[in-house]
Order: C-alpha cells, then sequence, then structure tokens
C-alpha cells in the first residue's frame, strides 16, 4: 500500500528516475559521475538590475563564478553574486559550513590588508519566499501534510550577515552586506556594499535586501550526470500516509537539485539567449561523494 501511494506521489511531483528502498543503506553507485557539467546560468536582466561583467578561471573551479550586476537608479551599489560548488548536503548543514568559510575569507581580506578595519554587525535568518506561486488546497490531512513537506523542500533560507569597513586603500567606510545561500547542489553568495557618505543605511539594508530576493532565485545551476539518479528510503514500518510524506519530501528535494541527464535535457541553449552561461566541466575524480 504505501508503495502505490508513494508512487502516485512520484507521478505528481517529476519525472526523476526512482528507486524505492525499505532499508537504510546508501544508494547504488551510479555508472557516471555524480556531476560531470555543471551550467551557470546569470540573466541579463532581473527587474532593475543588470549584468555588467562575469569571471570564472577553470584553474580555480573550486572557486566557481562571479556575476557582477548594476541597478541604474542606484550606480552607488556594488553587487556581486558568486556561485561555487557546495556538494550535497542538508539546506542547514550546508549554510552552516559556508557561514564559517564565509567567515574565514573576511578575515583573511583584513589580515591580507584589503580592510583596515572590520566589523560584524548582525547576523539574521534570510528566507527567500515563493511570491506568485498558487497555493495547493488539500483534499484531506494526508494531503495537507505533503503539501507541507513540499513547500518545507523548496523553500531557500539563507543567512545575511551585515559589515561595516574601512578600505585600507583610500580608508573610506563602507557599508556591506553579505547574503548566503544553499541551492542546485552550489553556494550562492551576494555581496552589496556602498559607500557610507552615499547612502543611509536603512535605505542600503532595504536595496541589499531587494538585489539578495531578485537575484539568488534567478540565477540557476543545471547540472548534468548521475546525479539524476535518486532511491527513496522508506521506513518499512511507516504508515501509507506517513511513506506519502517522506516520498514527495525527498523527490522534491530532489529535484531542486536541478539535475538532468544531458545538455539538451537541461536546456542550455534556450539559456543562452537571455544569461551568460558558464560551464564547468568536472573531472570524475573532482565530485566524487555526493
Amino acid at each position: 500500500m504505501v508503495g502505490c501511494r508513494v508512487l502516485f506521489f512520484a507521478c505528481m511531483l517529476g519525472g526523476a528516475p526512482v528507486a524505492l528502498s525499505a532499508t537504510p543503506d546508501g544508494p547504488p553507485a551510479s555508472s557516471r559521475a555524480y556531476i560531470e557539467t555543471s551550467y551557470l546560468a546569470a540573466p541579463r536582466n532581473v527587474g532593475p538590475f543588470t549584468l555588467a561583467r562575469s569571471s570564472y578561471n577553470p584553474a580555480a573551479k573550486v572557486s566557481g563564478a562571479g556575476f557582477h550586476y548594476a541597478m541604474a537608479e542606484h550606480p552607488e551599489l556594488n553587487i556581486d553574486v558568486f556561485v561555487y560548488p557546495a556538494g550535497q548536503r542538508a539546506q542547514a548543514e550546508a549554510i552552516e559550513h559556508g557561514m564559517i568559510a564565509f567567515r574565514e575569507d573576511l578575515a583573511a581580506a583584513r589580515k591580507q590588508g584589503t580592510y583596515s578595519r572590520l566589523d560584524e554587525l548582525d547576523q539574521s535568518r534570510f528566507v527567500l519566499t515563493s511570491e506568485g506561486v498558487p497555493k495547493s488546497i488539500p483534499a484531506n490531512a494526508v494531503d495537507a501534510k505533503v503539501i507541507a513537506a513540499i513547500a518545507d523542500a523548496e523553500r531557500i533560507v539563507g543567512e545575511k550577515l551585515q559589515l561595516s569597513m574601512d578600505l585600507s586603500s583610500s580608508g573610506m567606510p563602507l557599508l556591506s552586506n553579505g547574503y548566503l545561500f544553499y541551492k542546485q547542489l552550489y553556494y550562492i553568495k551576494v555581496r552589496v556594499s556602498a559607500a557610507q557618505q552615499a547612502v543611509a543605511q536603512s535605505r542600503f539594508d532595504a536595496l541589499a535586501d531587494q538585489a539578495a530576493r531578485a537575484l539568488v532565485p534567478a540565477i540557476q545551476v543545471s547540472n548534468v550526470g548521475g546525479c539524476t539518479d535518486l532511491t527513496v528510503h522508506l521506513d518499512a514500518k511507516a504508515t501509507p500516509d506517513q511513506g506519502a510524506v517522506e516520498m514527495a519530501r525527498q523527490i522534491k528535494t530532489h529535484l531542486g537539485l536541478n539535475c538532468r541527464g544531458s545538455t539538451k535535457q537541461a536546456g542550455i541553449e534556450e539559456l543562452v539567449e537571455t544569461a551568460e552561461v558558464i560551464e564547468i566541466a568536472y573531472d570524475p575524480s573532482e565530485w566524487k561523494s555526493q
């Protein structure tokens, strides 16, 4: 009974290859590398934000790519988005590890003399909302739990770091916000900075938040490789209703990795028409671990 109901939800949620397992063992190894190629797509225009330039060094794949955006009505803002590999982790775990690395990078910049002063003002949770998405109406209690599980799997929860600093080169005081998210097996880090004399703190915070809310959902990472495979693990003692909820959660989480079997399936030819697309090709050994 569990299998029948969860397979129904699998069909509703998407077409990922699914294998059911009632044991806690790890998924079978794919004959393909987990990630063969990732395509990082940054739209040239996102609302009031325009892509000015991009950067990528094939010799430093772990650093990913950078995208610099401009906001015509606010030229005082420097808006940079960094997209770099994280691997497969639970979202909360990924953010915890990512924030440690974020602070280490800031400390290294201070030590190297980029900043003569660097103060952390605040850190807070930053949730990206799914505005405009129609709400599903549950037919019963099980539907309600499934819908809640799907919504939880879709929710992108990151961290916001508010900073104040002085540039060593000029002594200029800066306002700077950093945002970190985990999405599609990658970190997306947004840095927004401006001279303190150019904009009030409250106005700066509002504009920086706007940039993060617009750019992070717009930037997409399409992964091609064995990551398309999915084994769903269910508790053999679970009730049919519990199995349905867990099935929905695992499949929706997997679909969020944005894995495809080929470049054609990833729709890259269509993406390049409106976005800057950076291709990162990996050797099989570089994505040994999921």
